[in-house]
């Protein structure tokens, strides 16, 4: 399979979801599938659409802020905008790890052709605490382990089926092992858990499925996570 990895990495949470897109490749790699990697300030439109033309990827995976109708990518440059350039994925799966993009462009994405199309419909959130080392932060630990299992469906060929299961499944789990910790911020981390599977979609081959997310309530989420903690 050919897969296309963007990631791009410019701030506090951009440098925690960059490093699922960067364990996506290599784990894409060990598994013999052809990757090509767009990174940091080589994510612009134009390279982006010479390098699906000339790569034809049969899966993508975005990672980087957004909103309803757009992916950004370094320094909140617009990189897939709905009704613009997202015509370029016909023909491919897709998810977009972002905030919000399951509202608008997840949707346009398939209607202009894509295989499949995948992202959330609210905030993704997470939680995290000094140094701010994504490696070895054990907040961010259960909202990694939610994205990384169900997207390794999606390179095991499981679809987007799989992946929305998966994510799901996952996401209840770790909520309940966190829902039994004595952890002081454990109830924000189960609450994070719980919307971001509850915002999780995905339209295209092999059905679809949506739920429209938790209220946000007085958390303050931002885009793209993330709950700082001292």
């Amino acid at each position: 399979m050919r897969v296309l990895v963007e990631s791009s990495s410019f701030d506090l949470p951009t440098s925690y979801i960059s490093t699922i897109a960067d364990q996506l490749a290599s784990e894409a790699q060990a598994m013999g599938h052809e990757v090509r990697v767009l990174r940091d300030y080589e994510a612009t439109p134009d390279n982006l659409a010479y390098l699906i033309q000339s790569f034809q990827p049969e899966l993508c995976f975005f990672s980087g802020h957004g909103g309803p109708g757009l992916f950004t990518s370094m320094n909140l440059t617009p990189l897939l905008v709905a009704c613009t350039n997202d015509g370029i994925l016909a023909g491919s799966g897709t998810f977009l790890i972002s905030c919000l993009t399951g509202q608008e462009l997840v949707p346009s994405i398939v209607k202009k052709g894509g295989l499949a199309a995948a992202g959330f419909t609210s905030e993704y959130t997470w939680v995290v605490s000094p140094p701010y080392e994504p490696s070895t932060d054990p907040y961010w630990a259960p909202f990694r382990r939610m994205l990384i299992e169900s997207s390794r469906e999606l390179l095991r060929g499981g679809g987007f089926g799989a992946w929305y299961s998966t994510l799901k499944r996952v996401g209840i789990e770790e909520a309940s092992r966190w829902g039994q910790s004595t952890d002081p911020q454990a109830p924000d981390i189960v609450y994070a858990l719980r919307h971001d599977y509850g915002a999780a979609t995905y339209m295209g081959a092999g059905g679809g499925a949506s739920a429209g997310g938790e209220s946000v309530g007085l958390l303050a989420l931002i885009p793209l996570a993330a709950l700082l903690l001292g």
